[in-house]
């Protein structure tokens, strides 16, 4: 979504219900967060970029500690930090 593909302001508060940050570094936006895939863009403003980035970085961690610790599960370091309130439009 980011700076080129900004998440619609209709789908903050519907689609994407809360605020948070993917591996302490890329601030996100999240949806269905009681599933198990929710769903996560990275907050407007943000390049898409950084997103991949980190999330490359991390999944060479993920790999390292699967090798290390083949039985144990390994969760994606996702922290929600607060819901987002459904704006209201005026017309």
């Amino acid at each position: 979504m980011s700076i080129l593909n900004p998440v619609p302001r209709e789908q903050l508060g519907t689609r994407f219900t809360h605020y948070g940050w993917f591996c302490g570094v890329v601030p996100i936006y999240v949806g269905n967060i009681l599933d198990e895939a929710p769903l996560v863009a990275e907050r407007n403003g943000i390049p898409e970029w950084m997103f991949s980035l980190v999330g490359h970085l991390y999944s060479g961690v993920a790999w390292c500690a699967g090798q290390l610790a083949p039985y144990r599960d390994i969760n994606v370091p996702i922290v929600i930090t607060g819901a987002i309130e459904p704006t209201q439009d005026d017309s």
